[in-house]
């Protein structure tokens, strides 16, 4: 695991009628607002955000009217222009800003730390994996 940037994984709520934390995804655009490579990671982790049923919140960095809230989630990454982006908006009171978790390459990291046995995952607290993160995330109800 690299170590450029911590991720904590989120607290969990106070109780089971709490609400949950929410993923965000900042984006370049499906449709050119970003690099052919940027396009085909984004496709990627929603793809992954899906097969892990797990809620987000869509940020189109390409989008005019979604500047004001992409330059505000760019100041906490401190990334601009390298998408796919995904932050946690973690549930309390007073409301937090979100916290970045990675780029994609940060993300599909964490994807590949969920193939760790547990007995590495218990043996290294430190280690914190995709699953991890979206435990205490909103998820999508089928139905």
């Amino acid at each position: 695991m690299s170590t450029e940037e911590e991720v904590t994984v989120p607290p969990s709520p106070s109780s089971p009628t709490s609400p949950l934390n929410q993923i965000i995804l900042l984006h370049g655009g499906l449709n050119g607002g970003s690099t052919a490579a940027q396009a085909g990671n984004t496709r990627r982790c929603i793809d992954l955000l899906i097969a892990k049923k797990v809620k987000y919140r869509d940020v189109d960095g390409s989008d005019s009217e979604q500047k004001e809230e992409r330059d505000s989630l760019f100041q906490i990454s401190g990334v601009r222009g390298n998408y796919p982006q995904l932050f946690v908006s973690v549930s309390s009171s007073p409301p937090t800003p979100p916290e970045f978790l990675g780029a994609w390459e940060k993300i599909e990291e964490m994807n590949e730390l969920n193939d760790l046995p547990r007995e590495v995952l218990e043996a290294n607290p430190d280690i914190v994996t995709l699953d991890m993160v979206f435990e205490e995330c909103e998820k999508v109800i089928e139905g």
